[in-house]
């Protein structure tokens, strides 16, 4: 699903990677994790931008714009927050890719929305106002709009940041679900350890421009080793 072989990544003329590999297949679950400014965003990024990347066995470089919004989809930092807008609203901008060039949602579209919006358990706040959500509930709504795109790949950037503790492990548990029951390949990066080691089948570590995969059994051992000694 995500093949990385011999990425060099750098920013602002600081290398973050050097020819780092990772492959992640359908219906695995991998946290991405590292120190401050190891550069977990900046790979995040990095899916959808840089050669040397294959998403469902393709290219980047191959991959039409279409193609790409069809093949993978982003969950960032950054949350909707606009007066009037509807979390349905929100959820239906990840049909975009499929309706026509007018943008109008068909049936199957709006069919499409709701069964993402129960999925996340978010059905009955499809008509509220995104200004009137917690930060979880935004979070799920992100979650959603995600799942409503029906790619083969979710990326997401810190998606428990700000989130208070029970709510963390929620959204790991949503992941871990649609991972292991709808088949997707998953990555996203965090710093809370705790919440993605019950759930994830696998953890992408940056460190000193390396990116180190291990498997869930073996990976609070190496983070031990790398991050608190």
């Amino acid at each position: 699903m995500i093949r990385i072989d011999s990425l060099t990544l750098a920013y602002n003329e600081r290398t973050i990677l050097d020819r780092a590999s990772l492959h992640l297949k359908a219906g695995e679950l991998c946290a991405l994790v590292g120190r401050n400014g190891a550069g977990k965003s900046t790979l995040i990024r990095a899916i959808t931008s840089s050669d040397g990347i294959k998403l469902c066995g393709e290219p980047l470089a191959k991959l039409s714009a279409e193609r790409l919004a069809q093949s993978v989809a982003i969950v960032t930092t950054e949350t909707i927050r606009v007066a009037n807008l509807r979390v349905r609203d929100v959820v239906a901008m990840g049909r975009a890719p499929y309706t026509n060039w007018v943008g109008h949602l068909q049936e199957i579209d709006r069919q499409i929305v709701d069964e993402a919006l129960d999925m996340v358990g978010m059905k009955e706040f499809a008509e509220r106002d995104t200004t009137t959500l917690s930060d979880g509930e935004l979070q799920r709504a992100m979650i959603a709009r995600a799942i409503a795109q029906q790619t083969p790949i979710i990326v997401l950037d810190e998606p428990c940041a700000y989130l208070d503790i029970p709510t963390r492990f929620e959204v790991c548990r949503l992941l871990a679900d649609l991972a292991h029951k709808e088949g997707k390949c998953i990555l996203f990066s965090t710093h809370d350890i705790d919440s993605a080691l019950p759930v994830c089948d696998s953890f992408a570590i940056i460190e000193n421009h390396t990116l180190l995969k291990v498997d869930a059994a073996k990976a609070s051992i190496e983070i031990e080793r790398l991050f608190r000694r």
